[in-house]
């Protein structure tokens, strides 16, 4: 006797429709996707806040240091203490050259997630066009 012979038939209540679960699933990873394109372009804003604020702040006490710079140049002349404010305002745009580094670096993983999910995004709507070819 072999294997196949013994096997009974499925009951209705458990015949599957195979294409009624592809396109579940399709639809569930499409929905899948999309929430984390949401989620991306969210970090996206978020991080260029975060960003623009921290910009701000570094420019506002670099603007300090400097004018305290030159408050110093025209009224002690104290090397020591002009030699302090330099010290800090190199400092200050170091800091502003990593943050601009740091946040188009960010970007680029964020960009390049994006681009990801907007691809396989596309290939769900490619196969989605191909089985609607093949039904007809």
């Amino acid at each position: 006797m072999e294997y196949f012979e013994s096997v009974e038939p499925l009951e209705p209540e458990y015949d599957w429709d195979v294409e009624e679960l592809l396109e579940r699933s399709q639809e569930k990873e499409r929905v899948r996707l999309e929430a984390e394109l949401q989620r991306v372009e969210v970090l996206l804003r978020e991080r260029e806040d975060i960003h623009e604020e921290s910009v701000e702040e570094l420019e506002s006490k670099l603007e300090w240091y400097v004018g305290r710079l030159e408050m110093e140049y025209r009224r002690s002349k104290n090397r020591e203490r002009i030699a302090e404010l330099k010290s800090e305002i190199r400092r200050f745009y170091s800091e502003l050259r990593d943050l601009e580094r740091e946040k188009w670096l960010d970007v680029q993983e964020l960009e390049r997630d994006r681009r990801r999910l907007e691809r396989e995004l596309e290939e769900l709507s490619g196969q989605d066009l191909m089985r609607e070819l093949l039904e007809e």
